[in-house]
């Protein structure tokens, strides 16, 4: 019976160092954040949703589902490029 009450004060002991392993932890982020204003909160809210949309766009693009859009005419320039490039090469 004697080996409950050790296993009880065990387990009491290691419960109060986790607590207090957990208020350190507490403190130390309540000192990081002391300066932050609502200012620089909004900022971060800001590039977090623009670092979110162009994830979602390049994962879109791995996927195929939304294609990069070309503009016509530059597609028709570069065909234009590719066929002199094709004549200087031909000699003509």
């Amino acid at each position: 019976m004697e080996f409950v009450f050790f296993i009880a004060l065990g387990c009491s002991i290691a419960a109060f160092a986790l607590s207090l392993i957990a208020c350190a932890r507490i403190g130390k982020f309540v000192k990081a954040t002391a300066d932050t204003d609502w200012e620089t909160l909004a900022n971060l809210t800001g590039d977090i949703a623009a670092l979110k949309r162009t994830a979602q766009t390049l994962n879109n693009r791995l996927n195929g589902m939304n294609k990069a859009v070309v503009p016509q005419d530059q597609i028709i320039q570069q065909m234009l490029e590719h066929q002199n490039v094709e004549q200087i090469r031909r000699g003509g």
